[in-house]
């Protein structure tokens, strides 16, 4: 008999919308992927998407807009499917990184 791992799985989708943009798209190669077993044995759901979303901006800099992070209990939502947890980061974009570097170089 197999075992049932004790965690619920789950499923996640990264959306992007680019300042001035009234659609998200999707991000990745993958239109929804599954959330590592092994990343919900000693963390909650939450704490993994915040993990996940904590190093974005800085993976992501030439990037300037709005995140989404969106965690399903099904493996191919639809359109009416809800998120059991989402949230949200913003990506600073180039042209802060730029007013920073211009900030080191004065002082």
């Amino acid at each position: 008999m197999l075992k049932k791992p004790y965690w619920q799985p789950y499923w996640w989708r990264m959306s992007y919308r680019a300042d001035g943009a009234s659609q998200w798209s999707p991000m990745g190669p993958e239109p929804i992927s599954q959330v590592p077993n092994g990343a919900l044995e000693n963390a909650s759901l939450e704490a993994w998407a915040h993990a996940l979303l904590a190093e974005a901006p800085h993976e992501l800099d030439d990037l300037r807009g709005e995140l989404l992070l969106e965690c399903f209990e099904e493996p191919a939502p639809d359109a009416h499917s809800r998120p059991v947890y989402s949230c949200q980061v913003r990506l600073p974009g180039p042209a802060l990184h730029s007013e920073a570097g211009r900030r080191q170089r004065r002082t």
